[in-house]
């Protein structure tokens, strides 16, 4: 629960603290045997950069184009490596829970920490990260491998995982390709109990997950009781991703499972509400098998993604802090028996869907270009080789504010 805790300052900065961890995964065995290993080629090296940006010099080791896959929306850096336009005005922080409307407040806010982030990893972070690198991450020929940074700017592509129905509309260079909700398939046939418990339900059933990381047994217990006595209130089913401690009594009405087939329980037409910590890949679910929501968000985007859940219409968003009981019951009531959220859940859905190509296909596709056309450099802009001052035209206001 202490990711809850954190404050914004803290959020957007921790990435320098985790670059210092970053020696012990570059000294893993495995890694090192794979690095010195000389008779190994590649056509291409895919790499997730986000807070182990050192990857991308597996490029320069096998003289191949890196395609980046993003994990999510865009952030500040990325933004920044990428030379992506990012005005604060309109493109928010991924992280800070403002959505791309934003008021006065939002707008500074969104300003400052932008500039922080950029700061931190400017003088803090990368700095950092090379130390790390120059010591633990050698192989042969290392010596001579461009900075960092130039190694970052010459990414070829990133398949960013995030699609402008379910996040925001923004501007992107051809080098950045959405892909979001590629992990995405046809359901299959639930497990024989999982199918017999939801098609039983007569009034429906409720899925309840809160992702990989947060264990419900951990969480204060006043608010597990919150969820617990509105729970048993229910008319409807409610299956729960959850492992309970022996002590707890469970309602009637819930069956918990420590691993779930979370799409193809979405995809059940007899799944009426999905309640979420407003992970990425959950909200994609949601939309794609045309769920409303209920978001409880616990760090990282999960406030902002259901901050925008909220905007487009088709869930409602209870902070961690927020919850009650009465908070929590209220939103449940609300949710299921107003068709408004449904409505709009299908109509996302319908966004979502309505593409050229699968998300897969499309990410199959820029792959493969990238290689028939030897890393496709064309696909990035000039102002990579400006710097900050140069790209923000500070020298040239300061030109102007000089005559």
């Amino acid at each position: 629960m202490k990711l809850v805790n954190l404050n914004l300052l803290t959020r957007v900065t921790n990435n320098w603290y985790f670059a210092n961890f970053l020696s012990a995964q570059m000294d893993h065995p495995n890694l090192i045997d794979f690095l010195r290993s000389e008779d190994k080629s590649f056509d291409l090296v895919m790499v997730e950069s986000f807070l182990q940006e050192y990857t991308v010099a597996l490029g320069h080791k096998y003289n191949a184009p890196v395609v980046n896959l993003s994990p999510g929306n865009i952030w500040v850096s990325a933004s920044k490596w990428l030379h992506l336009p990012s005005t604060f005005s309109y493109v928010p922080h991924c992280c800070i829970g403002v959505t791309d409307e934003m008021s006065f407040t939002g707008r500074l806010k969104n300003t400052i920490i932008g500039f922080v982030q950029m700061f931190v990893e400017d003088y803090l972070y990368i700095p950092t990260m090379k130390a790390k690198m120059s010591k633990h991450f050698t192989y042969v020929g290392s010596e001579s491998r461009p900075t960092l940074e130039q190694m970052l700017n010459n990414v070829s592509l990133t398949l960013m995982n995030a699609y402008h129905a379910v996040g925001v509309c923004r501007p992107y260079l051809q080098g950045v390709v959405e892909v979001g909700g590629m992990h995405l398939k046809e359901p299959k046939p639930l497990p024989k109990d999982l199918q017999d418990y939801i098609d039983s339900a007569s009034n429906g059933v409720i899925y309840f997950s809160l992702g990989s990381i947060v264990n419900l047994s951990n969480i204060p217990k006043e608010k597990l009781s919150s969820f617990l006595n509105v729970i048993s209130r229910l008319k409807q089913k409610v299956i729960m991703k959850w492992v309970p401690d022996k002590s707890i009594k469970l309602p009637q009405n819930v069956k918990v499972g420590s691993w779930l087939p979370q799409n193809d329980i979405l995809a059940h037409p007899n799944v009426k509400l999905f309640i979420t910590h407003g992970g990425l890949h959950s909200i994609e679910e949601a939309v794609y098998n045309e769920k409303p929501v209920i978001g409880i968000p616990f760090f990282a985007d999960q406030l902002s993604n259901m901050r925008l859940v909220e905007k487009i219409g088709y869930g409602k968003l209870i902070t961690f802090d927020q919850l009650t009981e009465e908070s929590f019951g209220n939103a449940v009531e609300e949710v299921i028996s107003n068709p408004a959220f449904k409505d709009k859940a299908m109509i996302q859905s319908q966004v979502f869907r309505d593409q050229p190509m699968k998300p897969l296909d499309r990410a199959i596709y820029w792959i493969e270009y990238v290689i028939r056309n030897d890393g496709a450099q064309y696909l990035k802009a000039e102002s990579i080789g400006l710097n900050t001052a140069q790209y923000f035209l500070f020298d040239v206001t300061l030109f102007f504010y000089i005559l």
